[in-house]
C-alpha cells in the first residue's frame, strides 16, 4: 500500500514555494470545519482569493481528518466518496494535488495534525499545523512537532486549562529522541521547534475576553468551538471583540480563526446540499466576506 502511495506522491511532486510572512504578521484561518466537497471548496478559495489583502498572512483550512469522541466519518482522507469505500490510496493523492493548486494561488495552507503518518505525506506543503484540543498533551504528537520546520499551533485542551499549553510548547520546543516510522524505523533526534503559537478554542467556559491579562504570547484566537458555544453566528461576535481587543488593548493577539464555508450551518451526510458543512457548523460566505472587508479596512500595520 505505501509503495503505491510514494509512486503517486513522486508523480505529482514540484519544488517547495517559499514564502515570506509580511511585517504585521497578522494571520487570518480561514476555511470549512472539513473538506468533503471538492468542487465546493475550489469555488470558496476562489470567492475567498478575490477579497483577500496583502496585509495580513492568509491560511486556507485543509481539514482533510476529523477527530471523534467515539465514531463517525473521520475525513476525507480515510473516505473521500463518503461512501465507506476508504480509498485512502487516492485521497492521498488528491489532497497534494489540491495543495498545490491552493499554493500556486498564493495562499498558506493550514492543517490539523491527528495521524501524523498521514501528515508526512503533505509536511513539505504545508505552512501552518495544528495540534487540537485531543491531542495537544500527546507525548508522541510533541515529539513529531518538535522535528518540524513549520509553524506549529497549539490549542488549549478541552477543559481550558491553559497551563498545559506551556507544557505542550516547552515541549515541542526541546530536543526529542524518537523512532521514526518514515526512515526506516531508525531512532532520530528533533532539534526542537520554537516557531509555536497559541490557538484559544475555549473550554468548559469561552476564553477569549480579557486577553489583555493573560501571560502569553502569539496568540490565535478560534473564534468556533466553544468560544462560541458551538453557534456559528456567534463567530461574528468573537471576532469582533477579540479585533477591538487587538486594536485597543496591550494583547498579544496575532491571528484569528473562522469556520466558514458558502453556506450558513451544517448538515448530515447523506442530505448532500451544496457548500454546506457535514461536520461543525460554519459561518456562510456573505458573513465571512463582511468580517474580511473589516479587517482589510484597517491600518494595523
Amino acid at each position: 500500500m505505501f509503495n503505491l502511495i510514494n509512486i503517486k506522491r513522486v508523480l505529482i511532486d514540484l519544488p517547495k514555494l517559499l514564502f515570506v510572512n509580511n511585517l504585521c504578521e497578522l494571520y487570518l484561518i480561514i476555511g470549512p470545519c472539513s473538506i468533503s466537497n471538492l468542487k465546493d471548496f475550489y469555488i470558496y478559495v476562489n470567492k475567498i482569493k478575490n477579497i483577500l489583502k496583502k496585509k495580513y498572512n492568509t491560511i486556507i483550512r485543509i481539514y482533510y481528518e476529523k477527530p471523534r469522541s467515539n465514531i463517525g466519518w473521520k475525513g476525507f482522507i480515510y473516505d473521500p466518496y463518503l461512501d465507506n469505500s476508504y480509498s485512502m490510496i487516492d485521497s492521498i493523492y488528491i489532497i497534494r494535488k489540491l495543495m498545490l493548486t491552493i499554493i500556486k494561488k498564493n495562499i498558506l495552507i493550514g492543517v490539523e495534525c491527528l495521524n501524523f503518518y498521514l501528515t508526512n505525506y503533505f509536511i513539505d506543503l504545508i505552512f501552518w499545523i495544528c495540534l487540537g484540543a485531543r491531542t495537544m498533551l500527546s507525548q508522541i504528537h510533541r515529539e513529531y512537532c518538535s522535528h518540524l520546520k513549520c509553524i506549529v499551533a497549539i490549542k488549549n485542551d478541552l477543559s481550558g486549562n491553559l497551563s498545559y499549553l506551556k507544557d505542550t510548547f516547552i515541549a515541542i520546543s526541546n530536543k526529542h529522541y524518537y523512532i521514526d516510522f518514515f526512515n526506516n524505523m531508525k531512532f532520530t533526534r528533533s532539534l526542537g521547534n520554537l516557531n509555536c503559537q497559541f490557538v484559544l478554542r475555549g473550554g468548559i467556559l469561552p476564553n477569549f475576553t480579557n486577553l489583555n491579562k493573560l501571560n502569553f504570547n502569539s496568540l490565535i484566537i478560534d473564534c468556533s468551538h466553544m468560544n462560541s458555544n458551538k453557534y456559528a453566528i456567534n463567530q461574528l461576535y468573537v471576532f469582533e471583540n477579540t479585533l477591538n481587543q487587538f486594536l485597543y488593548l496591550k494583547t498579544n493577539i496575532i491571528g484569528f480563526m473562522l469556520e466558514s464555508n458558502l453556506n450558513f450551518g451544517n448538515q448530515k451526510m447523506d442530505n448532500k446540499f451544496l457548500g454546506i458543512s457535514i461536520t461543525d457548523s460554519c459561518i456562510n460566505f456573505k458573513l465571512t466576506k463582511m468580517l474580511i472587508l473589516l479587517l482589510n479596512n484597517i491600518n494595523f500595520c
